[in-house]
């Protein structure tokens, strides 16, 4: 596979897109940046392939020297990025390129598609978060999206429906091709889930140069609301105490979750997920498969919640965004997600043709 992507690479056309980038200046940038700030860096180049990482980036600077454009330069830092299978960590054409060139995006994308496992399901998902009464006794929640804007909308469904909610003793969560957000976003939903005491491994930060300017940038947000204020703040003195270390702000392996009660209703409560429900929406599944009620169904999710707290970086060329994740999970090295996913309890073939319907029997029966 690298074989044919320094093959693409060497014959790419190079196009008269965006010529001030000078693609040497950005890789050297990438390179670097992803050296010292990427929080799973140490943990996917060691000494076993260290030689043919070094050779790997070598060839593929050769290329960005003699590169010109933003096409072709986007392809050898994604071609470099993509060595560490991590979804989080990325480089992106930024949204302008994107609405100027849209053509030219869709082509250089294609290059780096997957083809799936397994066949996709064809089902139209409802990209709108709501609530549906199925029966008398199983209510549909919709979270399609867990962006920190739809934490409003969720909270304030619950709250119209607080009522009902206390009657129903199904309940069906669809959060299938759910990209995550932030896991403030579902806090509404936990008391209604909960069921038993359940635990939750931190999250550690990378200490580096960098990762201190980024976050004390964030810090200048006049948006930033005060908890993730003093979060950011405790974070980046203890990566000024530590440098070139991981810190861990909660200063603790695990956290116990136990609330004072537990709610008779809903009495069971079916997860419904597939490949594309990722990063805070497996944040959310770990907690909550936890509890006795819980149930999940569907198809492995996503995989992509080891390394997490992803920063913008400053890359060089403005036509293209570099994101890196200068977090990881104490889960790690003994539970891993990423590229595997958290499988269901009870899988459901992508050919179901109503896998709604499909659990809605399991719940009723």
């Amino acid at each position: 596979m690298k074989k044919i992507l320094f093959c693409f690479i060497a014959f790419f056309p190079i196009s008269t897109f965006a010529q001030n980038c000078d693609c040497l200046v950005n890789f050297d940038y990438t390179t670097s940046h992803i050296a010292d700030s990427y929080s799973g860096y140490s943990d996917k180049v060691k000494s076993k392939n260290l030689k043919e990482f070094n050779n790997f980036t070598e060839r593929l600077r050769k290329r960005a020297a003699n590169a010109t454009g933003t096409d072709s330069c986007y392809v050898i830092l994604k071609t470099f990025v993509n060595y560490f299978k991590d979804q989080h960590l990325r480089v992106q054409l930024d949204w302008k390129y994107r609405k100027k060139y849209p053509e030219q995006v869709k082509q250089l994308n294609k290059f780096f598609e997957k083809k799936p496992a397994s066949p996709a399901s064809d089902e139209r998902l409802d990209n709108q978060t709501s609530i549906k009464q199925l029966s008398a006794n199983t209510v549909l929640l919709r979270l399609p999206s867990f962006e920190w804007g739809e934490k409003k909308i969720i909270d304030s469904l619950f709250k119209a429906n607080y009522e009902s909610f206390k009657k129903i003793p199904n309940w069906i969560i669809d959060v299938r091709g759910n990209g995550g957000g932030t896991d403030y976003a579902f806090n509404s939903l936990l008391p209604y889930i909960y069921a038993n005491p359940t635990y939750i491994k931190p999250d550690e930060y990378r200490s580096s140069e960098n990762n201190i300017a980024v976050l004390e940038g964030n810090l200048k947000d006049p948006d930033i609301s005060g908890s993730a204020k003093e979060l950011l703040s405790n974070v980046i003195g203890l990566m000024k105490l530590h440098p070139n270390q991981f810190v861990n702000p909660s200063g603790k392996e695990s956290f116990e979750v136990k609330l004072d009660s537990v709610y008779s209703f809903p009495q069971k409560v079916a997860i419904l997920i597939d490949r594309n429900s990722a990063s805070s929406t497996e944040s959310f599944l770990l907690m909550v498969m936890q509890s006795k009620k819980v149930k999940v169904y569907g198809e492995n999710s996503a995989g992509m919640l080891d390394y997490s707290s992803y920063q913008y970086f400053d890359i060089p060329c403005a036509d293209l965004n570099l994101v890196i994740p200068i977090a990881r999970s104490k889960r790690l090295p003994q539970y891993p997600i990423d590229n595997i996913g958290i499988a269901p309890n009870v899988k459901i073939k992508a050919t179901e043709k109503d896998k709604i319907k499909f659990v809605q029997k399991r719940l009723e029966r």
